[in-house]
């Protein structure tokens, strides 16, 4: 039943890392639903209450979680007994970076350049990614080309969320200088060499390369919520990818 949990949970709170855990074959599946669930309850966890202090106990209760999974316990919470039967020592370091990083939305503090902001959403996208990898036995010795699928990935992520910070009067920028630099971040990301998808680990990446191209073209389309879905193009690059992964 926890994985049915991490599916449910996932399907709810990811939607396009649900269709690219369900476009793998099943036994990838049961690496990667835990995963994304942790991740996702993970992101949750700061926006569940408006002190600071609260915030960050729940995000602490997750790395707590994850040095009892690397001692060989499990604490009993439906997500977490699931994590422990896939999640490696390596996968696990890389989850708790991606927990510190998450302590932004605890504070939510303008970043102060755009090479900050790459970092963050590198930290927070890297995390399930390798822990996936290294889950399915995927993890390549040289981890820069993931490195960089990671600032790619999180950033076409992060530039959707953006609108809805602006709603919540969150600030993405220290200063209003930076409104426009939406382009530039997307050249930069796009300059990066990445792998190809072999995995079904990286099947979420499928479409974050055209989000960003997109962006490229149309900065203005970040502030106000209007990046495409590209639902068809979306769904036939997830089952590529997987094609390829098989």
């Amino acid at each position: 039943m926890s994985l049915q949990a991490c599916a449910n949970l996932v399907a709810r709170a990811d939607p396009e890392r649900f269709a690219a855990a369900m476009s793998a074959q099943l036994q990838a599946r049961n690496v990667l639903l835990p995963i994304y669930a942790a991740a996702a309850e993970v992101s949750r966890a700061p926006w569940m209450t408006k002190e600071p202090v609260i915030a960050e106990m729940r995000l602490q209760w997750w790395r707590d979680a994850l040095d009892e999974i690397k001692e060989g316990k499990c604490r009993r919470h439906e997500i977490v007994d699931a994590l422990a039967q896939v999640l490696t020592l390596k996968g696990a370091e890389a989850l708790d970076k991606m927990i510190l990083a998450r302590r932004w939305d605890i504070y939510k503090k303008g970043f102060e350049s755009p090479e900050i902001l790459l970092e963050h959403v590198r930290d927070i996208t890297l995390g399930p990614l390798i822990a996936a990898l290294d889950g399915l036995g995927h993890l390549p010795h040289d981890i820069k080309a993931v490195e960089n699928l990671a600032k790619q990935v999180g950033l076409a992520r992060f530039l959707r969320g953006v609108s809805t910070l602006i709603e919540l009067k969150v600030p993405v920028w220290s200063n209003d200088n930076k409104v426009l630099i939406y382009s530039d971040l997307c050249k930069e990301a796009l300059s990066l060499s990445s792998p190809d998808i072999t995995s079904p680990a990286l099947i979420e990446s499928a479409n974050c390369k055209r989000v960003l191209r997109f962006v490229l073209r149309n900065p203005g389309s970040v502030e106000i919520g209007a990046i495409p879905a590209f639902p068809i193009t979306q769904a036939f690059s997830r089952m590529l990818a997987a094609w390829r992964c098989n």
